[in-house]
């Protein structure tokens, strides 16, 4: 009797790491992470920051995202492709006024991965493939500093 042995495709899940260039540590992969995204419109935000639709997974998925040993950052990233994200969370271009933020939760599917490794005012990027279980975005009032 002969045993043949076929690699079984299953939807493994994680990032291979391809190089570094410049700020950015660059991943290939895909992972499903569940979450709460969310885009910020506090004017002083987004002149500081950029205009970006992000996620923040939650505790079981949180180990998914790449992370070099040592580095103690919260894992969030913000989606290259912006058009697709603000469509998919059905995210309008306006808020009224005392709140700055849209938020709701989700399964996202994400597609390679972005690592900015430098500490300073930037983001993780990855591509949004898809969601599903996507809750309605509520607006979120604006956080007081007094």
């Amino acid at each position: 009797m002969m045993l043949a042995f076929c690699p079984i495709l299953t939807s493994a899940q994680g990032f291979q790491y391809q190089k570094t260039k410049s700020e950015f540590k660059y991943y290939t992969g895909q992972a499903t992470l569940t979450g709460t995204y969310s885009r910020n419109l506090d004017p002083e935000y987004v002149d500081y920051i950029g205009d970006a639709i992000c996620f923040y997974p939650d505790k079981k998925s949180a180990p998914l995202i790449p992370r070099p040993k040592g580095d103690e950052r919260m894992a969030w990233f913000c989606f290259s492709n912006f058009e697709n994200a603000k469509k998919t969370f059905k995210l309008p271009n306006t808020i009224k006024k005392g709140y700055c933020t849209y938020e709701g939760k989700a399964t996202v599917t994400i597609k390679d991965y972005e690592l900015f490794f430098i500490i300073s005012e930037g983001y993780d990027l990855t591509r949004l493939v898809s969601a599903k279980n996507i809750s309605p975005a509520k607006a979120v009032k604006c956080e007081s500093y007094n």
